[in-house]
């Protein structure tokens, strides 16, 4: 098994080239793009995204193909076990669930992904990788001999002593290699291997890809299952990230409490919510529910207007001038993210990317909450095209 690569771009830990070269696959539908595969908590997501009108892979997309494969409940989840059992399964089935490439990129899982922003000086491209990986292992308490780490540059103002500040990222190579060798073993590509919030950010920045939008700050709030993602972006660059341990079961479970109601119903009912925001409920269940989500969607979003103030005073980047909020049911939490932080929020983007996903996968057969399909949907929106260096001229005419 080649070992991973330790450059970066675009928040990807990539592949060494001969892995690509070894099992180069020449697609059997050009207009399909790579299979995005989100290590969720409780399964792993595959989708694969198709063009359905004119212009690039990026423009007009709707669902190819979408699988779950559902983790074991096995007693340490953290410890990578059910996630490489999960991928092992989704390996064996990818003929039978018809995917039209043989690309992925994997999106590692929230808990095994190590990130922080720190403070790095500037050094030689060789150097400069070697104090990361030395960093990444004392500040994380890694082994040092099994470690894949990067450092993605924040582009914040250099630090009297003259370092940059850079969003610090570390996984365990052992652990990458052991979800990467059941698909490689079939002969299946990885493009890339990337952080979850990475993947979240590709989503919420398909429209923000010119250099022109590169001063543009926005923030994003991406509401998982078991963690809320909070970014801040500058075009399509993450200059901020921070995980919370709090998602949408911390919702349910407070519904759940609140009216009795099984976690399954209660989930179906914040769905319910979701799925009509235009609506008023006036029942009482759907304002119980609105009632219970509260104290933990004004957790979020304290939280998230925290985030957004210091990367405006430690970073001088400046305030966003948006929020994204994805994932969230029917605009609860971006009103109470609004509200505590000034700043207009949104729950889709201006082309209404995540409302047509919704409805993709629901007419791809998919019954689960679309909210879980995000990462997913972001990583199979990679391209595996060249760095945004030969990019910039393909990205601006786009």
């Amino acid at each position: 098994m080649p070992s991973l690569c330790r450059r970066s771009f675009g928040g990807s830990l990539f592949l060494p080239p001969e892995v690509r070269v070894l099992f180069s696959f020449r697609n059997s539908n050009s207009a399909c793009g790579p299979v995005g595969i989100d290590c969720g908590s409780d399964a792993l997501r595959l989708l694969q995204l198709r063009t359905v009108a004119g212009g690039t892979i990026t423009s007009h997309l709707e669902v190819s193909v979408a699988r779950e494969q559902p983790l074991a409940p096995l007693a340490r989840r953290d410890s990578g076990a059910a996630w490489i059992r999960a991928a092992e399964e989704a390996a064996e089935g990818w003929r039978t669930a018809r995917f039209r490439s043989s690309r992925f990129v994997l999106s590692l899982p929230a808990p095994r992904t190590q990130f922080q922003i720190v403070s790095l000086p500037s050094l030689a491209r060789a150097d400069f990788e070697r104090a990361s990986q030395w960093e990444a292992s004392d500040r994380f308490g890694m082994d040092h001999g099994d470690l894949c780490a990067t450092a993605l540059p924040t582009n914040a103002p250099a630090t009297t002593d003259g370092k940059g500040e850079y969003l610090l990222v570390a996984v365990e190579q052992s652990f990458v290699e052991a979800m990467l060798e059941p698909f490689l073993r079939r002969g299946l590509e990885p493009v890339a291997v990337e952080p979850r919030f990475a993947s979240a950010a590709r989503a919420a920045s398909r429209h923000a890809r010119r250099e022109a939008d590169r001063s543009r700050v926005r923030g994003v709030v991406l509401v998982g299952r078991d963690e809320t993602t909070i970014l801040v972006l500058r075009g399509d660059e993450i200059a901020f990230a921070r995980e919370l341990p709090s998602g949408n079961l911390a919702i349910d479970q407070a519904i759940s409490e609140r009216l009795g109601l099984s976690m399954e119903d209660a989930s179906l009912l914040r769905q319910e919510i979701a799925l009509s925001p235009s609506t008023p409920f006036t029942s009482h269940a759907a304002q119980a529910a609105r009632d219970a989500a509260r104290p933990v969607l004004a957790m979020i979003a304290n939280e998230a207007t925290m985030c957004f103030r210091y990367y405006s005073v430690r970073f001088r980047g400046g305030t966003p001038s948006s929020v994204l909020v994805l994932g969230s049911g029917d605009g609860a939490l971006s009103q109470e993210i609004k509200q505590a932080s000034g700043i207009a929020t949104a729950v889709d983007d201006e082309r209404s990317s995540f409302q047509t996903l919704a409805l993709s996968l629901s007419e791809a057969n998919v019954r689960s909450d679309s909210a879980l399909w995000l990462a997913a949907y972001g990583a199979a929106c990679k391209s595996s095209a060249t760095p945004r260096a030969a990019q910039t001229t393909q990205r601006d005419a786009a």
